[in-house]
């Protein structure tokens, strides 16, 4: 157990040092964020009267795009040049080696963008509540954004120009988190920690890593035979 651990922490690791060795590729995510939300705020006018309202829309608009594209590598990398075969051969599990590159996804991609949240507040001009609400649709919602990825990115291992097909293979499955974390983040004002909609993104998140991880797992089985 004690070694299994050590491995998966091992594989988060390294591809937290691969990401930071990589000239700030790995910030590209949250690059597109600020671009996105930046150009929205100036198509709009830039009154704040008319961008608060949309906020948690833009927000969330911005995180989902800015998320698509990453995850076609997410797996891609370690099949180019050998590295996904060695895990194998070396006994850890594919779920093991899934949930480790989940782990490693959520802290270098989606970690930014909620720290980056205060500063699109300020652009937006949004109130504490609303921001308190982005944050909890974030933390709460995030994992299915993952799980989804990685499925997706599984499945087109292989693939050339896979981007295009994990974005239509993606969309469908992340329309429900992007309604229920608007709605939430929105509502969070008036029926707080429990509304309804955060139980539906936990119930969510829930189920995209029960389903999601193992089925990425059996994915990359499948391909690697």
């Amino acid at each position: 157990m004690e070694r299994s651990m050590s491995r998966f922490l091992g594989l988060v690791f390294r591809d937290i040092q691969i990401a930071l060795r990589s000239g700030g590729a790995w910030l590209m995510g949250l690059v597109f964020f600020a671009v996105f939300l930046s150009l929205s705020a100036i198509a709009l006018g830039g009154a704040f009267t008319v961008l608060r309202p949309l906020a948690p829309a833009l927000i969330w608009l911005a995180v989902v795009f800015s998320l698509l594209f990453s995850f076609e590598h997410l797996f891609t990398d370690d099949a180019g040049d050998g590295s996904l075969e060695h895990i194998k051969l070396s006994g850890m599990s594919m779920t093991a080696y899934v949930l480790a590159k989940v782990c490693a996804h959520w802290l270098l991609s989606i970690l930014p963008l909620i720290l980056a949240l205060p500063m699109a507040a300020l652009l937006f001009d949004l109130q504490t509540p609303t921001l308190i609400g982005l944050f909890i649709s974030m933390m709460v919602a995030s994992p299915a954004l993952v799980c989804y990825g990685a499925f997706s990115g599984a499945c087109l291992v292989g693939f050339k120009g896979g981007g295009f097909l994990l974005v239509l293979l993606t969309i469908p499955l992340v329309i429900p988190v992007l309604i229920f974390a608007v709605s939430g983040a929105t509502s969070y004002d008036t029926a707080g920690l429990f509304a309804l909609e955060f139980q539906a993104l936990a119930g969510i998140s829930l189920i995209a890593s029960a389903i999601g991880i193992p089925a990425a797992a059996a994915a990359l089985n499948v391909i690697m035979e």
